[in-house]
C-alpha cells in the first residue's frame, strides 16, 4: 500500500470514529440530563473527549502526510507520534474522571428517571463502541498508525464504561447503591493500564527506539540472502510515525566497482522494501571486505584433491573442487561432480548456478564463457583467470596476488 493510501485510509477511519463517538456523546448528555444519571452524564463528557482526541489523530496523520522541507527533511510522521502521546493522557484523564465518580458511587444513592431508556443507550454505546475500536485497532495495526491504534483501544474501552453505567443504572434502580462504585474502580485501574503503555509507546518512538526484533531478525535474514554481501554490520531501525526508517553497513569486495556498488544498493533497498512493509528509506553504506575467510571454486578433470589437473572449460568441467580458505590457508576442501558438463546447451549457465548454490566467492579458472561470466558476476562473485594446471599452484598464485581478475569472458559463448 502506497504512502498516501495509508494516510487516506487512517483519516478516513478516524473521521468515522468521531463521528460515530460524537453522536453517542450526544445521546447519552440527552439522556443523562432527563433520567438524572450522573454516570451516563459522566460518560457523554467522556465520549465527547473522545472525539476530540479522534480529531487529534485526524490533525497528526494530516500533518504526518506534508512533504519533507529544507527545515523538516525526515518528513512531518513524528506528528503522529507527538498526536499518540497526547491521546495517551485524554485515557489517564478518563480512567481519572471515572475511579473519582466510581468512589462517590460507593455510598451515594440515585433515583431514576426512564431507567431502561438509559440503560438501552449504555449498552447500545457498549456495542458500536466496541466494533468502531476494534475497527480503528485493525486499520491503525496495518498501517502501522500509532494514534490509530491508541485511540481504537480508548473507543473499545467503552464496553467497559457504558457497561459500568449499565451496571450503576440498574443497581440504583434495585437501590443498591455500592456495586456501580466497586466495578467502576476496577475498570479505571484497566484504563490507567492502557493510558501508560500508550504513553511509553509513544515516548519510545519518539526516542527512536528499535520497531522490534522480529523486523530486525526479517532484514538480517534478507541481507544473508543477497549475493554479493560478504558481511554486515551496524543495522540500525527507527520508528517515525507509521513508518520505519534503517540503514546498514554492507560489505562487498574489493574489486567491485562503483557501479556494481550502486547495484547492490538498489538491491538490498528493493528486496527490504518489498519483503518488509512500511520501510519509508533505508540507506545502504557499501564498504570493501577484506579478505580473509574465503570459499574458491575452481573447475577440474578429476578427483585427486589439491593436485587435481584444472579444467580447460568452466561449463563442462567433470568436477568441481571447493575450497574454503583462511587468512591464506586452505583449512578445507572437498569436490563434487558436475551434473550438467554433458548437457549440450546451457553447460555455463547451469554449472555457474550448480556452484553458486555452495555459497562460493571467488571462481579460478582457464576460461569462462559470456552467460556463465555474468552469471557469477550478477551473484558478485569475483572471476580470476590462472594459466596454472595444478590448483594448488593456482591458489598459491592467487593467495600472492598474481592472478588477473577478469572483466569480461574469454570466450563469447560455450
Amino acid at each position: 500500500m502506497e504512502k498516501e493510501d495509508l494516510f487516506k485510509k487512517g483519516k478516513k477511519t478516524t473521521i468515522t470514529a468521531a463521528l460515530a463517538t460524537m453522536f453517542f456523546a450526544v445521546a447519552k448528555g440527552v439522556v443523562g440530563f432527563i433520567s438524572g444519571s450522573v454516570a451516563l452524564i459522566a460518560d457523554a463528557i467522556h465520549s465527547l473527549a473522545d472525539s476530540l482526541s479522534a480529531f487529534f489523530v485526524w490533525l497528526g496523520l494530516k500533518i504526518a502526510q506534508k512533504k519533507p522541507t529544507e527545515k523538516f527533511p525526515y518528513g512531518f510522521y513524528k506528528a503522529e507520534n507527538i498526536t499518540s502521546l497526547f491521546i495517551s493522557f485524554l485515557i489517564l484523564f478518563a480512567g481519572y474522571e471515572i475511579i473519582k465518580e466510581s468512589i462517590s458511587r460507593l455510598t451515594d444513592q440515585v433515583e431514576l428517571n426512564i431507567p431502561l431508556i438509559a440503560m438501552a443507550v449504555a449498552l447500545l454505546d457498549a456495542g458500536v463502541m466496541f466494533f468502531v475500536g476494534s475497527y480503528e485497532i485493525k486499520v491503525g495495526r496495518k498501517i502501522n498508525s500509532q494514534s490509530l491504534v491508541a485511540d481504537g483501544k480508548e473507543s473499545r474501552m467503552h464496553i467497559f464504561s457504558s457497561l459500568m453505567v449499565f451496571i450503576g443504572v440498574l443497581s440504583a434502580w434495585l437501590g443498591v447503591a455500592y456495586l456501580e462504585g466497586a466495578v467502576g474502580i476496577l475498570i479505571s485501574l484497566f484504563i490507567f493500564k492502557v493510558g501508560f503503555d500508550s504513553i511509553k509507546d509513544s515516548i519510545f518512538a519518539l526516542m527512536d527506539v528499535s520497531p522490534s526484533r522480529d523486523i530486525e531478525k526479517k532484514i538480517e535474514k534478507i541481507l544473508k540472502n543477497i549475493s554479493g554481501i560478504k558481511a554486515f554490520d551496524n543495522l540500525k531501525l527507527r520508528k517515525s510515525g507509521p513508518f520505519i526508517f534503517g540503514e546498514v553497513r554492507a560489505r562487498v569486495g574489493k574489486e567491485v566497482s562503483v557501479k556494481r556498488a550502486h547495484e547492490i544498493s538498489d538491491r538490498i533497498e528493493g528486496e527490504i522494501k518489498k519483503k518488509v512493509g512500511l520501510i519509508d528509506s533505508f540507506v545502504i553504506n557499501i564498504s570493501p571486505f577484506q579478505v580473509e575467510k574465503v570459499k574458491i571454486c575452481i573447475p577440474v578433470d578429476e578427483d585427486n584433491g589439491l593436485s587435481s589437473n584444472i579444467s580447460n572449460h568452466f561449463g563442462r568441467a567433470k568436477h568441481f573442487i571447493f575450497l574454503e580458505a583462511d587468512k591464506r590457508e586452505i583449512k578445507n576442501h572437498y569436490i563434487k561432480k558436475n551434473p550438467h558438463y554433458g548437457k549440450k546447451v546451457r553447460a555455463g549457465l547451469n554449472a555457474a548456478l550448480y556452484a553458486l548454490e555452495e555459497k562460493i566467492d571467488l571462481v579460478i579458472t582457464k576460461e569462462v564463457g559470456l552467460i556463465s561470466f555474468h552469471t557469477l558476476r550478477d551473484n558478485i562473485v569475483d572471476v580470476y583467470i590462472t594459466k596454472e594446471d595444478i590448483v594448488n599452484n593456482a591458489v598459491k598464485k592467487f593467495f600472492n596476488g598474481d592472478l588477473k581478475i577478469l572483466k569480461e569472458p574469454t570466450k563469447e559463448k560455450l
